[in-house]
């Protein structure tokens, strides 16, 4: 079969997508869902040569499939069975029915969907969002280049070993391109082995292709439209505990890391009790005030009865290197352990080749559950302005969970 023109393996995707995957086969495999795409700064939009591009790529997902080797690799991760890698082996993309979308010329603007049953369809988030970052920087914004990544990569690497601080690569949703995220890959190898005395290390990559590609840990967790699935399935009053709890059912040996935003932290931790909070040995904070969560965490393991000395928090919201050792040490501070998933400061972060002085911007893009059996679902944050719904429909979810 041809290959794709982007991707080299099906495995080109973040591990939370397959983890997600295995958990809704198990407890969820008749869901219809529907996923909207949404750029969130629509002045970095395509033009009809992107989009051309863009169709073509998406198109050509559904060659795309499992090799025999790869087969070897999944089902040898010991969060998965015999029967996902089996799974995985038959499963193809079929984005002439299941992805949707129309190109406005005029206005830029991109509407996209993503419909069918949830199993089938929870994998094209990722690599979806990978090439429309690509198509952009193909077509659009051409100025720049290469130079330099490889170094700036294994600097900012160095810089967070040494610093003591533990991170994992997670920026394969908005690289600039497969090729960066490649480089990134090797600087940050290259770093870890010449700082293998630093007080820290690197984690892994949340990229399955990449993970296997350098012999390193692949590194997951859940992600919020697991919960927003869960509001529509079984009510929204304790998504969180529900979902925490069937996805420690599916991982029972897994270090879980628990994400607390999908309806603000303040609503997580009426459900995180102390049953939840002793099985998850990580929460991740991916919006809001980051010091004032880590304090707001000590308190509530403290209250529990639980040391924090013994608990992690995995820091995902727009961290670049700076911003790691601000949090590293706010967390050694308060006596908890602190972990990173660094993205688009590691796999997009370019200067314009024309001036140098000035970045070459990434976009800012996500695609989100809208739907779940026709019932709308919503992601709060503890950010406004990663609502994923109108202010009435926010505020109308608000009352019902009682959030001042």
């Amino acid at each position: 079969m041809t290959q794709h023109e982007v991707f080299p393996s099906i495995l080109d995707n973040d591990l939370y997508k397959f983890t997600m995957q295995y958990a809704v086969l198990q407890h969820y495999k008749d869901a219809q869902v529907v996923y909207q795409f949404t750029n969130r700064e629509k002045e970095l939009h395509l033009n009809d040569e992107a989009m051309q591009w863009l169709s073509k790529q998406i198109q050509t997902l559904d060659r795309l499939q499992l090799t025999e080797d790869e087969h070897k690799y999944i089902a040898s991760q010991p969060i998965f069975d015999a029967s996902y890698a089996d799974y995985l082996r038959q499963f193809r993309y079929r984005p002439a029915e299941q992805v949707k979308y129309e190109f406005d010329s005029a206005t830029g603007d991109l509407d996209l969907q993503v419909i069918g049953s949830w199993h089938e369809t929870i994998l094209y988030e990722v690599p979806l969002l990978a090439l429309i970052s690509e198509a952009y920087f193909r077509f659009v914004d051409q100025d720049w280049n290469y130079d330099n990544q490889h170094e700036n990569a294994y600097k900012k690497a160095t810089e967070l070993l040494q610093y003591g601080c533990r991170f994992s690569e997670f920026g394969t949703r908005r690289r600039r391109d497969f090729k960066t995220q490649d480089t990134v890959m090797g600087a940050i190898i290259q770093a870890a082995q010449a700082n293998k005395d630093a007080p820290s290390g690197f984690s892994g990559t949340s990229n399955a292709y990449f993970a296997k590609k350098y012999n390193v840990p692949v590194i997951g967790t859940i992600a919020h439209e697991f919960f927003m699935a869960v509001s529509a399935l079984e009510g929204v009053q304790h998504a969180n505990a529900i979902t925490l709890n069937k996805w420690y059912d599916t991982y029972p040996t897994a270090v879980g890391i628990a994400l607390t935003d999908t309806f603000t932290t303040e609503v997580f931790l009426r459900d995180f009790d102390k049953d939840l909070a002793t099985k998850y040995g990580a929460v991740r904070q991916d919006s809001g005030d980051a010091a004032e969560f880590i304090q707001r965490m000590l308190e509530h393991y403290k209250s529990l009865g639980i040391d924090p000395a013994t608990k992690m928090i995995v820091f995902s919201d727009a961290l670049d290197v700076e911003r790691a050792k601000k949090l590293q040490d706010l967390c050694n501070q308060a006596g908890i352990r602190a972990s990173f998933g660094i993205g688009t400061s590691l796999t997009n972060d370019f200067r314009r080749a024309s001036n140098p002085a000035e970045k070459s911007k990434p976009m800012n893009i996500v695609i989100k559950m809208k739907y779940c059996n026709n019932k709308r679902v919503i992601k709060l944050s503890d950010d406004v302005l990663k609502h994923s719904a109108s202010d009435d429909l926010v505020e109308k979810l608000k009352k019902e969970l009682n959030i001042v």
